[in-house]
């Protein structure tokens, strides 16, 4: 069973059961504190496969060359080889559009012989035929119009080398674009679709230096372009995107803008070295041998983001101007988006676990007064054009208390940090609905204050309890799945077994004035039960009817603050402390060496710990200003 752990079990609480009263309500839900929200990030791109600056840094920094460089990105591949062969390209700026064709050299369309300096318009008919037009150059007049069943144009010189005059070339609005091999109109549902049909070798000399800069040879980045070339070759290869040709010419498959644009060319020598050095060179994976998919982006932001390749550290990506960055957004916009009326918080759910902060971001939620809208990393990388999905939000800050909350243990900035409750209230978290996620409370003046969703906003539950010296628990005193609150007095026990006021259901005694109370599930039956901190030392007991101390043991200081949770989601909790602004966690009970070190908040900040994502392991966080 999943122990259900809550957060604060130290902290101070007031109040005895008092009923009949009017009960005052925290502040309502606070707007943003800041016109932008602020982002910190990692990276540039999807971080599948090879990171094309790791590459450059591995290259450069640690003299690798390009095999080891591509082993090292795509873990489960080998190299191997393909004879160069003929490469289908849909070139997605001409869709819709008529194909308009010259060249400074005789060329053919179909059977119709175009003379050198003058042009030919192909046009697709509603049979499936094309109408074949001779033009006095790109922008001259027509001439007699001819149909015929093909469309494809050739030229009449077969090895143009790299004279631009010798190619094929599209007449555009802005002049003409060379390309290598032939050209034509394929039909899709009835509409025009523009197709280079090129040598791989070739293709690779416009694609390799639109995708890694070729200026990187000049700085001992050879491997990296090297290392390029046979990624694109096999992500080419690998290709099958459409019926009428196997990849596109940007983004979305690789960037490729042909041999030239008016006669400049696309091309240089230092890829075209890199090119030929690797000749017929792919990646296929150990498995089956079918050549990869080897995907790549800019900048990984330190580790890849697994998948097809297996996720691992990139340390030559420190060599990218991408590994860090900071951007906003504001406020504004983001209300403007995803309608949810005035911002109050932007979180952080869930990430992949790999890297830094936690590594990228998986969900996320935005939280305004009239709704919250969840939605992926990625989407929100893409609503706002983020560099990548790897990306804190930073804590802002607010005017009053907050509560800044991480879903991994691990240092870094807060996933979810939100405005909730007042100066002098006590903190604690837990379960109060029994839906899997702690969430937070405080207790004021004799009054419990608990909140259903880790946000900003008006009390779900508000009740009295205890008295003003008391120290607050909470726990599953009942394993039925639901938290709920009690005291420690002075060494005597008082718990509730449903949230709300009345006399205590359970009432015994253990431990002494001072000790510090703390609640968890010691022996993974589903009952959280109590333990005490005494100086350094811990006390616990699995019974709280009738507490016997089965664990005593030194760990931790003296003014530590201390914790409980599942921080590894075996089935049992495990404890922890804060101290200053560190946090010590062991995943198991008694003395020993801590599991975890986490740098996280200020020292004046007060500890928490909780399952905030409902993914069965509990994290920590901070609550400020209290």
């Amino acid at each position: 069973m999943r122990v259900i752990v809550g957060a604060a079990r130290f902290g101070l609480v007031l109040a005895v059961m008092t009923a009949g009263l009017v009960l005052p309500q925290p502040p309502e839900a606070a707007a943003y504190p800041s016109s932008t929200v602020q982002l910190n990030g990692h990276g540039y791109g999807h971080g599948r496969g090879m990171g094309q600056w790791g590459a450059y840094g591995y290259a450069t920094m640690y003299d690798w060359g390009h095999g080891k460089i591509l082993e090292h990105f795509y873990r489960n591949t080998y190299l191997g080889s393909q004879p160069n062969s003929l490469l289908t390209v849909r070139l997605l700026y001409r869709d819709g559009l008529s194909l308009v064709v010259t060249s400074g050299r005789d060329f053919k369309v179909d059977d119709v012989l175009v003379a050198g300096g003058s042009a030919a318009r192909i046009e697709l008919r509603s049979d499936g035929q094309f109408t074949i037009t001779p033009k006095y150059g790109c922008s001259g007049s027509d001439a007699t119009p001819r149909v015929r069943k093909t469309s494809k144009v050739v030229s009449t010189v077969a090895s143009p080398g790299n004279d631009q005059a010798a190619m094929l070339a599209i007449c555009t609005s802005s002049g003409t674009s060379q390309y290598r091999g032939t050209l034509s109109l394929a039909s899709f549902e009835g509409s025009p679709r523009t197709v280079n049909t090129v040598l791989m070798e070739d293709y690779l000399r416009s694609v390799v230096p639109k995708e890694s800069p070729a200026s990187w040879a000049d700085s001992g980045g050879a491997a990296a372009l090297r290392a390029q070339a046979v990624a694109a070759r096999s992500y080419a290869y690998s290709e099958n995107r459409y019926g009428y040709a196997k990849t596109c010419d940007t983004t979305s498959c690789q960037v490729y803008s042909g041999a030239g644009r008016n006669r400049v060319s696309q091309e240089d020598s230092r890829t075209d070295t890199a090119i030929r050095d690797t000749s017929d060179d792919v990646l296929r994976f150990d498995s089956g041998g079918a050549i990869a998919r080897a995907e790549f982006s800019s900048s990984t932001g330190g580790y890849t983001a697994g998948g097809t390749f297996p996720a691992y550290p990139d340390d030559g990506d420190v060599a990218s101007p991408y590994h860090n960055w900071s951007t906003s957004i504001s406020v504004s916009s983001i209300e403007s988006a995803y309608g949810v009326g005035t911002l109050q918080s932007v979180q952080v759910l869930s990430r992949n676990g790999l890297g830094a902060d936690g590594g990228r971001v998986l969900t996320m939620r935005i939280v305004g007064s009239s709704r919250s809208v969840d939605l992926s990393g990625d989407e929100f990388r893409l609503d706002w054009g983020l560099r990548s999905d790897w990306f804190t939000v930073v804590s802002p800050t607010f005017s009053g208390p907050g509560w800044y909350l991480r879903n991994t243990n691990s240092a870094g900035g807060s996933d979810t940090s939100f405005p909730f409750g007042s100066p002098g209230d006590k903190t604690l978290t837990c379960d109060w609905n029994g839906d899997g996620i702690d969430t937070i409370g405080v207790f004021r003046g004799g009054t419990w204050y608990l909140r259903n969703s880790n946000s900003a906003g008006a009390t779900d539950l508000v009740f009295h309890f205890g008295r003003s010296t008391d120290v607050p628990v909470c726990g599953d005193f009942d394993n039925d799945g639901d938290d709920t609150i009690g005291v420690f007095r002075d060494g005597s026990l008082y718990l509730r077994l449903s949230n709300s006021a009345g006399t205590a259901d359970i009432t015994s005694s253990y431990g002494q004035r001072g000790d510090l109370p703390v609640m968890g599930d010691w022996n993974a039956d589903g009952y959280d039960t109590i333990g005490l901190l005494r100086g350094s030392t811990w006390y616990l007991s699995d019974s709280n009817r009738t507490p016997v101390t089965i664990h005593r043991f030194v760990y931790g200081r003296a003014g530590d603050q201390p914790l409980a949770g599942d921080w590894n989601e075996d089935g049992t909790s495990g404890i922890g402390v804060r101290r200053s602004s560190t946090f010590y966690l062991k995943y198991s009970v008694g003395a020993g060496a801590s599991n975890l070190s986490i740098v996280h908040g200020r020292p004046t900040d007060r500890g928490l710990a909780g399952d905030w994502d409902g993914n069965g392991t509990d994290t920590i966080g901070v609550a400020r200003g209290f």
